[in-house]
């Protein structure tokens, strides 16, 4: 009968912790970047001007095929020439940050890389729009 009221404790005391962990700790919208640029079409700041926002994003005014990815099979391309993605990733300390139309996880000191074609990818930073922007196969995922 002891040990029933001790597990019954550690379980209650588990399920008190994880709500604790996983309460709001600061606002629901962070400034900063995300100012930079918006989804809406026709604003200063949506898709047909975002190569005009910043130097570094001149290419997302060329072509046809940059954000939201549409990943469709009958345009997916094996290349098999550039040889297997080798990773290096490491633990890394990170700031979870929800910005208001996405949420992003950033690595204060990266976690790692990747190679691809013999040219090294930094792991950063990663975001996630819900719902989601991107689709495959005509779904989002």
């Amino acid at each position: 009968m002891k040990s029933l009221k001790i597990s019954t404790i550690l379980w209650l005391a588990t399920i008190l912790i994880t709500i604790w962990n996983f309460r709001p700790v600061t606002s629901n919208k962070v400034g900063g970047d995300d100012e930079e640029y918006n989804y809406i079409e026709g604003s200063d700041k949506g898709p047909e001007h975002w190569g005009q926002l910043n130097e570094e994003w001149k290419a997302c005014g060329k072509g046809d095929m940059q954000s939201p990815i549409d990943l469709l099979e009958k345009k997916v391309e094996v290349v098999p020439s550039l040889g297997k993605h080798r990773k290096s990733y490491k633990p890394s300390p990170a700031t979870l940050v929800n910005r208001g139309h996405d949420i992003m996880l950033k690595w204060e000191d990266g976690a790692g890389q990747i190679y691809i074609n013999g040219t090294k990818f930094f792991l950063k930073q990663i975001h996630w729009h819900t719902p989601s922007e991107h689709t495959i196969g005509d779904a989002r995922t």
